[in-house]
């Protein structure tokens, strides 16, 4: 977080941030470290460490987590939560993208998918996004 946070309030030219210019959004997922007695969704083994959460079982604690999440998040980047109904349309953006923990995506104003990756490598993006401004 530290590393996007950055990024959104870096100068992208000498009058306007990367933030004026690009919407940072962070999707709150499936809980990548939930505690026992729920596996991990990535490798299936029960570990409970010290970033381990309840998975949630609901909208609204999903939304706990996503609160407590978006107060690492500085600036203008806002913070949205993947859906989770009782009747199991669940994790629709996750789902849909890719299931990955700390991944990210740059989608141009047309809506193209312009990168994908698995996990956020920041000097990446940031260059991703200068090449996609520059056209």
């Amino acid at each position: 977080m530290p590393a996007l946070n950055a990024l959104a309030q870096k100068w992208f030219d000498t009058s306007r941030r990367y933030s004026d210019v690009v919407h940072f959004i962070h999707v709150n997922v499936v809980e990548p470290h939930p505690s026992d007695p729920d596996p991990s969704p990535y490798s299936g083994v029960v570990r409970d460490n010290e970033n381990s959460r309840p998975q949630p079982r609901t909208y609204g604690e999903r939304v706990v987590l996503a609160t407590a999440m978006a107060i690492a998040v500085e600036g203008t980047q806002s913070v949205v939560v993947d859906g989770l109904t009782p009747a199991g349309r669940n994790n629709p953006l996750w789902c849909t993208y890719g299931p990955a923990p700390n991944s990210a995506y740059l989608i141009d104003r047309n809506g193209v998918l312009r990168v994908v990756q698995k996990w956020v490598d920041v000097p990446a993006l940031e260059a991703a996004i200068d090449q996609v401004l520059k056209n």
